[in-house]
């Protein structure tokens, strides 16, 4: 598989893990197998990535831990967790990772919107 297919999939993966949060776990062992490589395009987008994916994993881990624990599924509480979750993690999150598979297709190196001025 090529570099630049690669950088492009850790942003996919990024897009599968929003809607379903056991790809993560792929993501994990991709970060793991490709964090030191020579390429700087695929360190970044899977670094990137990673992030962007350890955050939205933790979101949605936290905001089904709290539904169980605390409210149960039939409450108001679970309605708005999952609009907020649908309506402003998944966009939020969404772009990017559609920025990044743009500009890697173009041989560009992108940063995400703030992980990459906070981790660069």
């Amino acid at each position: 598989m090529h570099l630049k297919t690669k950088s492009i999939l850790s942003h996919v993966l990024v897009i599968l893990n929003l809607l379903f949060p056991f790809v993560y776990l792929v993501l994990v062992f991709w970060w793991l197998k490709h964090k030191n490589s020579d390429d700087e395009m695929l360190r970044i987008s899977i670094r990137e990535a990673f992030i962007l994916g350890t955050l939205t994993f933790i979101i949605f881990t936290s905001l089904i831990t709290v539904v169980l624990v605390h409210y149960g599924f039939k409450s108001t509480f679970t309605f708005l967790a999952g609009e907020i979750y649908y309506m402003m993690i998944i966009p939020l999150s969404f772009f990017p990772a559609i920025m990044g598979i743009a500009r890697n297709n173009a041989e560009k190196i992108y940063y995400y919107p703030l992980i990459g001025k906070l981790i660069k």
